[in-house]
């Protein structure tokens, strides 16, 4: 467990009461080092150091939803309401992840370059790796090199992102800017349609976690040209077109249309960042082939 799980860990525990305490000891140790504990601060370096993982110290019952909401409250990290102890949890996994690989490494994706040579390195799913794409002159707007390097910046942009938000903890805040902003509209078969927008890295991060996993989706996206595209407009943002089909099971229950807009961060070696990202969920039956951007309204505008 690195220093940021440890004093994340320590911070929530010392909540606890003296017999709370002990008592989480004693269940962590196998009451093995019962005459051995002579402080609260060897009582919590005892729970981090034989527990298998933090995760199962936040799980422990003792930790309850109202301590790990005191966490937040104390670090000033947004949440939306009302939100589970498991919803919590992967939060506060989010927080200590990004503080982590903010000290450790650059945020999403490095800048882009049209050369003959593209290199993408390993994209590690429990780590939150970077997809990085090496080239060595700048893309030009417009012309044909550099739309292919903007389509291939977007599939592969795409292929990550997705797999961040299919996986079982929240995508980590260092992948938004501080004024991301999150429009979600969730439309019916009948034409019925809600609208949600939010903002902020951390609420965005939970707002998309919470729709997968409220309504237990997993998005496949559509990898093919007709379903991944890049635009370079003359500002420098990048927008990444994406729709695929919703699954819950085995079972097709939609479709999506995503616009992300990138931009690059001048104080991460210009790397890639989301700026703002608008999302169609669309629940339809018998969906038939994966759909097109151009099927949609969102993305077809900006084809």
């Amino acid at each position: 467990m690195d220093n940021e799980h440890s004093s994340g860990i320590k911070q929530i525990l010392s909540q606890l009461g003296d017999e709370e305490l002990w008592g989480l000891t004693r269940t962590v140790t196998g009451g093995l080092l019962q005459d051995k504990i002579q402080s609260r601060e060897e009582a919590l370096l005892a729970i981090i150091n034989y527990s298998p993982d933090f995760k199962s110290i936040l799980k422990r019952k003792v930790v309850t939803r109202e301590l790990l909401f005191s966490y937040l409250h104390q670090n000033r990290i947004p949440v939306v309401m009302p939100i589970s102890k498991d919803e919590i949890i992967g939060i506060i996994c989010s927080h200590w992840n990004s503080k982590k690989t903010a000290q450790s490494r650059p945020a999403t994706i490095q800048s882009v370059y049209h050369s003959s040579t593209v290199q993408q390195l390993q994209n590690d799913q429990s780590t939150q790796n970077d997809v990085i794409v090496q080239q060595s002159t700048q893309i030009q707007n417009g012309q044909q090199s550099g739309q292919l390097d903007v389509n291939f910046l977007a599939l592969k942009f795409t292929e990550w992102f997705y797999t961040m938000l299919n996986s079982t903890e929240p995508i980590a805040h260092d992948h938004f800017w501080n004024d991301s902003k999150l429009k979600v509209n969730l439309l019916s078969p009948n034409g019925d349609s809600t609208e949600e927008i939010v903002y902020g890295p951390a609420v965005i991060s939970q707002t998309l976690f919470k729709i997968k996993t409220e309504h237990n989706l997993y998005f496949n996206p559509n990898c093919l040209n007709d379903g991944v595209q890049g635009r370079v407009d003359p500002h420098g943002l990048v927008a990444v077109l994406a729709c695929g089909t919703l699954h819950v099971n085995s079972v097709c229950v939609g479709v999506f249309e995503q616009v992300f807009m990138l931009a690059r961060d001048p104080f991460l070696e210009n790397n890639w960042k989301i700026k703002t990202t608008e999302l169609n969920l669309r629940s339809k039956e018998n969906v038939q082939g994966p759909p097109k951007l151009c099927d949609s309204s969102l993305t077809n505008a900006l084809m």
